[in-house]
């Protein structure tokens, strides 16, 4: 099938910045067969993640503007124990606080058992409580609420990390945005990860945002969900 002249245009936009990025990852490569020193190589890491995350976000801006569908999620609900849920995942991502010594401090009130899909949830509570614990320093503590409210159930996860800048709040659930906000302890960035809770969230006929006072004052990420 032939291109439109709009597409064909897309396309050659789309090829152009991702050989820019490209261009940019090469330079970082053979920088790197030379000999640099810490501060230059912390400089050119940085500058080589910065092109990796920004031709991705390449990628997903042309599979939007092409309006490409993107994997279908397809809720199996069933009735299942939201609190027992939550003590499940923390309890399988213990490794990961015990790592960086992390406190993860549970305040979850009964609350009436919840129709939802226990796959998905399980997912998404695994990626928010990960999230909290890369971008949290070693020794600090995350908290993980939930309450009945009206006809929702609310789950906070709120860490005391890295924060996010008014900037990376507008971006926060975009697939590989570059963000300033950095993990704690060299995890990989994956980037990815915030953008598919979002959308497990909204499978599930829920919402999930984000807030934070800024740099440095840690993240809130909320999770609201129908009774």
């Amino acid at each position: 099938m032939k291109a439109s002249a709009e597409q064909a245009d897309r396309l050659h936009r789309f090829s152009h910045d991702l050989r820019n990025r490209l261009i940019g990852l090469q330079q970082v490569l053979e920088r790197f067969k030379e000999e640099v020193g810490p501060e230059e190589r912390d400089e050119l890491l940085l500058y080589g993640e910065q092109q990796y995350f920004k031709a991705l976000r390449e990628v997903e801006k042309l599979m939007g503007d092409l309006e490409v569908a993107r994997g279908i999620i397809r809720p199996e609900p069933r009735l299942l124990d939201l609190p027992a849920l939550v003590v499940e995942r923390a309890e399988l991502l213990r490794f990961r606080y015990e790592r960086k010594d992390q406190q993860l401090v549970l305040d979850l009130d009964e609350v009436e058992p919840i129709t939802s899909d226990p796959r998905v949830l399980a997912d998404l509570m695994d990626a928010l409580l990960s999230n909290a614990s890369k971008f949290s320093p070693t020794g600090s503590t995350i908290e993980v609420r939930l309450r009945a409210r009206n006809d929702r159930y609310i789950l906070e996860v709120e860490d005391h990390g890295v924060g996010l800048s008014p900037g990376d709040i507008d971006h926060v659930f975009d697939r590989f945005a570059w963000l300033e906000s950095r993990p704690t302890a060299g995890e990989s960035q994956g980037r990815g990860t915030l953008a598919r809770a979002h959308a497990w969230a909204l499978a599930l006929r829920g919402s999930l945002s984000a807030t934070s006072p800024g740099v440095g004052q840690g993240c809130i990420f909320r999770l609201e969900l129908p009774k």
